[in-house]
């Protein structure tokens, strides 16, 4: 809704008020409820998943039925508002502009994860007698919904200045404050990895770094805030732009700009999207706020967690941190924690905008243009491991470590431990208690974007108008595609995994075109209203194919460092010493069975031999060898690309009288 009023001839003022809301909610059927099926779930009624591992007792085969997604059941609505104002006053060869918007956006996230139970069966005949694995069984307890906040302040001063009759400069600058996200009953927590502390005299975790909301009522942290972030969240932009037209049929324009944007997004505050609690919305799954049970000694289909329903949790930190194993707990194969956060640390991001162009009207009815357009991206957010283990060695221990192995292979008594995640991974993180996996999303990374442009538009006799654009252009960034996983090399050295954009398309030609049919009898006849007003547009696009990278996070790579329980990286499977990517590209598309676009002979699996890196060497009794620790990979990073793309969109259409 907008309202425009006219104060004066030169001074013009708008107001303008959005809103918008917006709901997404996955929810699943079902045929019967608990008490039907004679489950006791304390009363809840929604079935619950169940899943068995062997149901066949030869393969292996798995059956899983009921709502065993971690998106079933939850989803989010959204609201926001959003009035503006803006004022424009004209004086002498000044063009004022001056603005301000503010928005404010309430994102409630339900999530009834808390009213699923998990129930896991080892064969079908467990199933059919009731017999629970408890190791694989849960019902999450506790307060999983989340009500978050945020608002937006936008204001900016213009003036478009014209100093000569072919000559305008235009400066402005512009304020940004992006309101970073609260909760409103003060359920947002955090890690502050400068509270932590471990004491490795007494295996103990001494502070675990978590931090609450300074809102939260019942248990805040003493020196948060209600958002918990301490980087800046506000930008000042100037901007500059120049139009010089030495003739009147050519144009000169170029400009410079500061823009920022919002760098904390709700997804970001979760676990990367591995098993368990994790995805999107696992962070209204965590403690302390919601609990794991797990089912009783002795547990059945009809009665997997007792009788009697535990206690809600509280909401206290403490509760969270007695989940925290400590060292001793590890070697015994504890479980850590996945935490997800937005690091506390983080600025707004923003890019550098420039660009420049001529534009030349040889013609009344044509029109070429001829530009350059580039920006700089600045504190880009990036999913970044924090608790990403070390390589220990005997001269750089790491908790009483003094070799690094992901596997523990048979035979190599220097590998004591098969950890949770797998060797000795879990007790070479840099904060004890927490997963490998657990991820801060920083706003750290870089990205470069330059680009020539030339347009040509020609308008012709009898109706028929065309125009032609071609484009060359590169993006590099560090890693593309922000979600749940940074897709690249070692996530601890982002500039090594500096490479062209997943979108990145090098050429990009496009035509576009009209044509109105001449009319073939009077207007307003029967006959010229069926067959006058035909007409015919379409649009061409020649375009380079967008770059890939081979990657695998099953263990074939950095194992170091997460064994097989890889769940926040894909990193990338490297060409083989001296191969180049031309080398490994086959000429198929990869479409087929048997006929691959790549070559996997001229990959390399980046090998540690036994001895070096932090691998123990081999056993000095058995002689066996730890053959099988990997690393990162160096470059390799959307080397290869698709093939070219072509497309054509004709349409007919018909203009009515």
């Amino acid at each position: 809704m907008s309202n425009t009023r006219t104060i004066t001839d030169h001074l013009l003022w708008d107001q303008r008020i959005g809103f918008d809301r917006m709901k997404a909610f996955a929810t699943n059927r079902q045929a019967l409820n608990n008490s039907q099926a004679g489950i006791n779930l304390f009363g809840i009624e929604k079935f619950p998943s169940i899943s068995i591992n062997n149901i066949d007792g030869v393969v292996g085969n798995s059956l899983g039925f009921g709502p065993g997604s971690n998106f079933s059941n939850e989803g989010m609505f959204q609201t926001r508002y959003s009035p503006s104002t803006n004022l424009n006053w004209v004086r002498g060869n000044h063009q004022m502009s001056f603005g301000f918007q503010y928005e404010f956006t309430q994102l409630n996230i339900i999530n009834r994860a808390n009213e699923v139970a998990s129930l896991n069966f080892q064969t079908f005949a467990d199933f059919l007698t009731g017999n629970l694995n408890g190791s694989s069984s849960s019902l999450l307890q506790g307060q999983s919904n989340r009500y978050y906040r945020s608002q937006q302040i936008g204001s900016y001063a213009q003036d478009k200045w014209k100093l000569r009759p072919n000559l305008t400069l235009t400066l402005g600058v512009r304020y940004d404050w992006d309101g970073p996200l609260v909760e409103k009953y003060g359920n947002l927590f955090n890690f502050d990895p400068t509270r932590y502390k471990y004491d490795p005299a007494t295996d103990t975790i001494v502070n675990d770094g978590f931090i609450v909301a300074g809102n939260n009522k019942l248990f805040p942290t003493h020196g948060a805030g209600d958002s918990t972030l301490k980087g800046r969240q506000w930008g000042v932009g100037p901007r500059i732009g120049i139009a010089y037209s030495p003739l009147k049929n050519v144009v000169f324009r170029t400009g410079f700009g500061i823009y920022y944007d919002r760098g904390e997004y709700f997804t970001y505050l979760s676990p990367g999207a591995g098993s368990g609690i994790s995805g999107p919305f696992g962070v209204t799954q965590e403690p302390p706020l919601v609990i794991p049970v797990t089912p009783t000694a002795g547990a059945t289909l009809s009665q997997p967690f007792g009788t009697v329903r535990p206690p809600q949790p509280s909401g206290n930190p403490a509760d969270f941190a007695s989940l925290l194993p400590n060292i001793a707990a590890l070697e015994g194969g504890a479980n850590d924690f996945p935490f997800g956060s937005y690091d506390i640390h983080n600025q707004l991001p923003y890019t550098e905008n420039w660009s420049l162009d001529l534009q030349w009207q040889p013609l009344n009815d044509l029109a070429i243009t001829l530009g350059y357009n580039g920006n700089r991206g600045r504190h880009e957010v990036l999913p970044i491991p924090f608790n990403q283990p070390g390589i220990a060695t005997p001269q750089n221990p790491i908790h009483g470590q003094i070799y690094s192995y992901g596997y523990q292979i048979a035979g190599v008594s220097a590998e004591q431990f098969n950890t949770f995640n797998g060797g000795n991974v879990d007790l070479r993180v840099p904060f004890i208690g927490y997963s490998p996996n657990a991820v801060a999303y920083r706003a750290s990374g870089v990205s470069a974007y330059d680009a020539l442009l030339l347009n040509v538009q020609k308008r012709f006799t009898h109706g028929f108008q065309f125009g032609g654009s071609y484009t060359w252009s590169h993006s590099f960034d560090e890693s593309s595609a922000l979600g749940l996983f940074y897709n690249g090399n070692n996530p601890l050295v982002p500039r090594d995994s500096y490479a062209p954009s997943d979108y990145d398309r090098t050429h990009v030609v496009s035509f576009n075109y009209t044509y109105q049919l001449p009319d073939f009898a009077p207007t307003k006849s029967l006959l010229g209203k069926i067959v006058d007003g035909w007409g015919m547009s379409g649009i061409t696009v020649l375009q380079s194919g967008q770059p890939y990278s081979v990657v695998d996070f099953s263990g074939s790579i950095a194992s170091i460092y997460y064994s097989f329980n890889d769940s926040i990286t894909n990193p990338i499977v490297p060409l083989a010493p001296g191969v180049q990517p031309s080398q490994a590209v086959t000429g198929h598309s990869g479409a087929f069975p048997g006929l691959p676009a790549l070559n996997p002979n001229f990959f390399a699996i980046p090998f540690i031999a036994p001895g070096t890196g932090g691998v123990p060497p081999c056993d000095p009794v058995t002689g066996t060898c730890d053959n099988f620790e990997t690393g990162f990979g160096r470059g390799g990073r959307n080397i290869f690309r698709q093939g070219f793309q072509k497309r054509a969109d004709v349409s007919i259409f018909k203009v009515l009288p």
